[in-house]
């Protein structure tokens, strides 16, 4: 099973907007993860039984998975490895496992997003 932190747009949802920043939903999930911490920090990315990871702590545990692996920015490699070491019982749960995160975090971001735009 191949699993995308990436969805690609088609035709002219895929251009950029007035401000040069693709529509959420043609944004890489680390694009979208890290715009969403700038917004909402303090908002939850995962919540799960006894755990609940926030925007601003996902983004900064990328940032230093990003450093530590010697990367001039934080990518979906960063984010995987933010996510594997935040969210407990991540790591074992498998394909279906890290795919069913990686969308609730999808989802929880464009809300952030969306929110922000109506105010």
């Amino acid at each position: 099973m191949v699993l995308q932190l990436r969805r690609y747009g088609k035709g002219s949802s895929a251009r950029s907007d007035a401000r040069g920043s693709r529509n959420r939903e043609d944004r890489t999930l680390t694009q979208l993860v890290m715009a969403a911490a700038d917004i909402g920090r303090d908002r939850p990315a995962v919540v799960g039984q006894g755990y609940a990871v926030n925007f601003g702590e996902l983004k900064g545990r990328a940032q230093g998975a990003a450093i530590a692996m010697a990367s001039d920015a934080v990518d979906d490699s960063a984010l995987t490895v933010a996510l594997m070491t935040s969210v407990p019982g991540l790591a074992v749960s498998g394909p279906r496992g890290l795919a069913d995160t990686l969308a609730g975090i999808r989802i929880q971001a464009m809300m952030v997003l969306a929110e922000a735009e109506l105010v």
